[in-house]
């Protein structure tokens, strides 16, 4: 189950740098055309990545208080989650 755990952790990581790249994205179309819209994204985008860098010191720190039945539906959350940001990368980028 350690295993699950691992992939948990990376795939916050994962989520992470995805997000600091949407944040540089967000902040470069606000720097470009001043849209306030852009600013809302980056605040959203941010606090995700908040949550993200907490979840892997979570999963790093505290990763013996989880019980493993839990672990499962932890890495499925946070798989959908990677997903979910990939494709609002691409879509934001094309």
């Amino acid at each position: 189950m350690a295993l699950l755990m691992d992939l948990s952790m990376y795939s916050s990581a994962v989520s992470a740098v995805l997000l600091l790249v949407l944040i540089g994205v967000y902040l470069r179309v606000y720097r470009d055309t001043h849209a306030q819209f852009s600013i809302g994204l980056t605040v959203f985008a941010s606090i995700l990545f908040a949550q993200n860098v907490l979840a892997v010191y979570s999963f790093l720190t505290m990763a013996s208080l989880i019980a493993e039945g839990f672990l499962p539906f932890l890495l499925t959350i946070n798989l959908a989650e990677v997903l979910g940001i990939a494709v609002l990368l691409r879509t934001t980028t094309r």
